[in-house]
């Protein structure tokens, strides 16, 4: 059966509270053995849509779980991409307009996600993996200047 999209992202959110999930098939699996027709596109969206990020648990498990809102997070605290930096960040690194940024491992998408959050005018993607960010800016010049903010973070 196919759900409307508010209703199958309401069941991976209670499919992420009540099992530990550590990739995305797996979100695709269970959906599609509860009987709901999906893909792995409308999966992956929706946990883009959900900011839902792999990071270690309470207990170091890495598993799938529901980012804070950190648009809110930073209205009210307005270090917390420092402080993510200093948490997380190990290498930062300019190459052309582009940055290399390398985190502890398994925060590379909770970083990236809040480098977007941040909204800011020098950023204009991101790209997470594990360990590694790629952070693309319209010049060269905005790249060098970003990385210089970056690793003034990540001191």
């Amino acid at each position: 059966m196919a759900l409307k999209k508010q209703e199958r992202q309401a069941m991976i959110l209670e499919i992420l509270a009540r099992n530990v999930i550590d990739s995305q098939e797996e979100i695709l699996h269970r959906l599609q053995n509860a009987g709901i027709a999906v893909t792995q596109a409308t999966v992956s969206r929706d946990i883009k849509e959900l900011r839902i990020v792999r990071r270690p648990d309470v207990n170091g498990q890495t598993r799938y779980q529901v980012m804070a809102d950190a648009t809110n997070q930073a209205a009210n605290d307005g270090n917390q991409i420092e402080q993510g930096f200093s948490d997380m960040a190990v290498d930062v690194t300019p190459v052309s307009f582009m940055i290399v940024v390398k985190t502890t491992q398994g925060n590379g998408n909770r970083l990236a996600a809040m480098i977007d959050a941040a909204e800011m005018p020098e950023v204009i993607g991101t790209l997470a993996g594990h360990n590694t960010i790629y952070v693309t800016t319209p010049t060269a010049e905005a790249a060098i200047a970003l990385a210089d903010q970056f690793n003034n973070w990540k001191q």
